[in-house]
C-alpha cells in the first residue's frame, strides 16, 4: 500500500531526521485497521482492536499492508481500509499516554509505536 512509508519506517533507526517525512506519509497514507465486526460502518464510532503488551500499554494496531496483519486476529474482527487523514484524528481520541498507543505494523522489524503527542504533532503539521 504505502511503500514510501515503509521505506521511511525502515530508515528511522539510522536516520532520525526522516521523522519529518514520517508524519506527512502517515497522515496521507492508507491503512488496514482491525475493527469489531458490526462497528466498521462509521469510523467515528468504530470499535478498534486493542491488546495488552508486556510493558502495561495497550496497543491499537494499524497496518501499512495486509501482508503485515497479525495472524491471530479474533474471528469477530474485520479488516477495514482507512485513509490516514480520517483515521488519525479518530485515533487521537482513543490514545492516551502510558495507557494506549498506536502500533504501526506491529511484529515487523520496521514497526513503530505512536504516542498521543506524536499523533497530535502529525495532525498539526500535516492536517488542514
Amino acid at each position: 500500500m504505502d511503500s514510501d512509508l515503509v521505506c521511511t519506517l525502515k530508515a528511522l533507526p539510522t536516520d532520525p531526521g526522516r521523522v519529518v517525512d514520517l508524519y506527512r506519509q502517515l497522515y496521507a497514507g492508507s491503512f488496514v485497521v482491525p475493527m469489531q465486526a458490526g462497528s466498521e460502518a462509521d469510523l467515528g464510532t468504530a470499535l478498534f482492536l486493542t491488546y495488552p503488551c508486556r510493558d502495561g500499554v495497550r496497543e491499537l494496531p494499524v497496518f501499512t499492508s495486509r501482508d503485515y496483519v497479525l495472524e491471530d486476529i479474533p474471528p469477530d474482527v474485520v479488516l477495514v481500509t482507512a485513509s490516514g487523514n480520517a483515521l488519525w484524528p479518530r485515533l487521537l481520541e482513543l490514545v492516551r499516554a502510558a495507557k494506549c498507543e498506536v502500533a504501526v505494523d506491529p511484529g515487523q522489524a520496521h514497526g513503530i509505536r505512536l504516542r498521543e503527542n506524536m499523533i497530535l504533532g502529525m495532525i498539526r503539521s500535516s492536517g488542514p
